[in-house]
């Protein structure tokens, strides 16, 4: 038998109850019904891991809900899962962040015995006491408003150099890429409160900054939602001991969860040879799924004879998508083909084709110049603007630029490459 630990807790952030999963569309009604409950479960699977390791208390770093208004119902599966906690007798200490600040709109609804929400004016210090001893001190503070542009880490102040030490706190360490840079601080600002164990929320990636002295996490959150929340999700169980000594491990708990693979069709020659691929990716990504539900985007990748056919001859969501989605209604654990992108190459030379001087090489010369724009996406939005449909789309248009000009620039080069070869053989 190892040592115990003094205390153990979960440290979770960002269970986003009751948010939609984003970019699925055309889903089945039994598809739909899972997805709608995923958030939910995924935190029933952090009170299971809480009670199962007896647990002294659970740790929600902020973005409980996923909108400032939050739902009656959200909150009501909230109060259920957190009277099982209390029942157990393990405690919960929650802020709130950028996605559920205090001043949204919140039902009357009164949370159990036991949990603990820090306030949003400042740091307040919460002790945790156990068999008559104060073992921690959590300190924590939430956003009032949505768009908490201040620097939270300076306020936090270590009150006692014997007791462990844990600062909750959700905001954006370093300036991390793709979230909103929301209470900004650096990792320095962290260590000087001296504080023994940060437990952050924000980034939906679970990510270790730092592995002690002190240790410096986000979990994650507990349930992918998009294509680019893909591999697996949870939280942390974190033991801490007598020498303040600190040990975490991850415990998954997402319900359904998203995958991206690639196909490269330079070798095929036949229909049958990549089906045959499809179906052994869609397989090998429900046993990698380990039990659970998965969400699969599939994208077909390299040069070859197939791309003709794939572009001007398929239609991908009736025919790929739709066959490999067949019969996953009767298994224990689907496997749902999110898409299956066409990202593959005429059998030409691009490089050597954009030398020729023709109307086909003026035309991959323009995208050329415009692929090295200093900035690609004003510059395409200039191009596009000049059009009359721009006023229609125009909001689509800039969710796409925003995410993938390049993206949007390639499959362009290679639609009109396609449309220019058309009556050419390769």
């Amino acid at each position: 038998m190892g040592r115990q630990p003094l205390f153990r807790f979960i440290h979770c952030s960002d269970l986003h109850l009751d948010s939609p999963f984003e970019g699925i569309h055309s889903v089945e009604p039994w598809v739909a019904d899972i997805l709608r409950k995923a958030t939910f479960e995924a935190f029933q699977g952090v009170v299971n891991t809480a009670i199962q390791k007896k647990c002294d208390f659970v740790i929600i770093s902020g973005d409980i809900y996923d909108s400032v208004d939050r739902s009656l119902y959200a909150k009501l599966r909230f109060r259920e899962m957190l009277k099982q906690l209390n029942k157990a007798q393990i405690k919960c200490y929650l802020v709130h962040g950028n996605h559920d600040p205090l001043s949204g709109w919140e039902p009357e609804i009164t949370l159990p015995q036991g949990i603990y929400r820090f306030p949003g004016d400042k740091v307040s210090l919460i002790p945790f006491i156990k068999n008559h001893r104060e073992i921690a001190h959590l300190y924590g503070i939430s956003f009032q408003e949505k768009a908490n542009m201040n620097n939270l880490a300076k306020l936090y102040q270590k009150s006692s150099n014997q007791v462990f030490s844990i600062g909750i706190l959700h905001c954006n360490v370093g300036g991390m890429p793709n979230h909103d840079n929301y209470a900004p601080c650096s990792i320095d600002d962290l260590v000087n409160t001296r504080l023994d164990y940060w437990a952050l929320g924000h980034i939906h990636t679970p990510t270790i900054i730092r592995k002690h002295h002190p240790v410096i996490l986000y979990p994650g959150n507990t349930q992918g939602r998009n294509i680019n929340e893909n591999g697996p999700r949870g939280c942390y169980l974190v033991q801490v001991y007598e020498n303040q000594d600190v040990e975490y491990d991850f415990y998954p708990t997402d319900i359904v969860r998203w995958f991206q693979k690639e196909i490269d069709i330079s070798n095929l020659n036949h229909l049958d040879d990549l089906l045959t691929l499809l179906i052994e990716q869609r397989e090998d990504t429900r046993r990698q799924a380990d039990g659970r539900h998965a969400i699969l985007r599939l994208a077909l990748k390299g040069m070859g004879e197939l791309d003709l056919i794939l572009r001007q001859k398929i239609d991908t969501d009736k025919d790929l998508t739709a066959h490999l989605r067949e019969g996953e209604n009767e298994k224990n654990s689907f496997v749902w083909i999110e898409s299956v992108l066409i990202q593959t190459q005429p059998p030409i030379n691009i490089e050597q084709r954009r030398l020729i001087d023709d109307f086909i090489g003026d035309f991959l010369r323009t995208i050329d110049k415009t692929r090295k724009e200093p900035d690609l996406k004003k510059t395409l939005k200039t191009i596009l603007a000049h059009r009359p449909e721009w006023n229609t789309i125009r909001h689509e248009m800039e969710a796409i630029l925003n995410n993938n000009s390049l993206d949007l620039l390639k499959e362009a080069e290679l639609f009109g490459l396609e449309e220019l070869l058309r009556n050419e053989k390769y």
